[in-house]
């Protein structure tokens, strides 16, 4: 499981490895877990994501926000990253 995150204002924060980062208004980032996370007031949680359990002949579109770029993944337990969200094809 993990959170995704995005910043609602200008904040210092610490990242996995204790190095500090910037987060600015509109960041997104994830945080997995299994842990206990305490949003502070600066942060906003947008979903609690799941990995998605994929047989070998099951599949999934995933668009990526940043560039709009869609791709399949097929056949893998697969965790959608902080900018990716899931894309449905119309038939």
């Amino acid at each position: 499981e993990a959170l995704l995150l995005r910043a609602k204002e200008t904040f210092n924060d610490s990242d996995v490895e204790g190095d500090a980062v910037s987060r600015k208004p509109g960041d997104k980032w994830m945080i997995k877990g299994p842990c206990d996370y305490i949003p502070p007031i600066e942060v906003e949680i947008l979903e609690k994501r799941r990995v998605i359990p994929l047989d070998e002949n099951e599949g999934i579109y995933v668009r990526d926000l940043n560039t709009g770029k869609v791709r399949s993944v097929i056949g893998e337990a697969y965790m959608l990253k902080s900018n990716e969200e899931l894309w449905e094809k119309e038939l």
